[in-house]
């Protein structure tokens, strides 16, 4: 079945506005996958808020200039699926890590982009056993206030050497 002009240029325009707005986009490559395989895959991701496309390799290509996705054009050959993340970067490429991990003979990932940069199926496999955003930045913050904390409690110490000298001082003073 022949597409109208038409149509595949409104295939090119929403593959573009979402390599545009994807946090992470990651190409595999899909050999003897089947449709209730697709589908799991696709109700996983939707719970990351992501999704799983088949794409027309050449309107891909197209699709991919001005975006940050045009270093991965070569990638675009043989039977291509794309795993597009709008929300936490790390969830669809853990999501897609553990269901190529099942399948490796029938799944490889190609290579991605997680938010702007290019990462081949190694960098991509890094990226997937992050711990989640949030717990990244609650990490962060509590090693950003561990200094703090130390201050406080040694000028706390310094306080409270202080207080016990003139205590002291108090104490013989009112024994003489």
């Amino acid at each position: 079945m022949k597409m109208k002009r038409e149509e595949k240029q409104q295939l090119i325009t929403e593959l573009h506005e979402k390599f545009s707005t994807a946090s992470v986009a990651i190409l595999m490559e899909f050999n003897g996958l089947g449709v209730s395989e697709m589908t799991e895959l696709r109700q996983k991701l939707r719970g990351a808020k992501g999704e799983l496309q088949v794409v027309k390799n050449t309107l891909a290509r197209r699709a991919a200039d001005g975006t940050n996705m045009k270093a991965t054009q070569d990638a675009f050959q043989g039977p291509t699926a794309v795993t597009f993340g709008y929300g936490d970067p790390v969830a669809p490429a853990r999501i897609l890590k553990e269901f190529v991990d099942k399948r490796t003979e029938k799944v490889k990932v190609k290579i991605g982009m997680v938010e702007g940069q290019v990462l081949d199926a190694a960098g991509l496999k890094k990226v997937a056993s992050l711990p989640k955003k949030e717990v990244l930045i609650a990490d962060l913050m509590s090693r950003m206030q561990s200094p703090m904390y130390g201050l406080v409690g040694g000028l706390q110490g310094i306080l409270r050497k202080l207080v016990y000298a003139l205590s002291a001082i108090r104490d013989k003073s009112t024994a003489s």
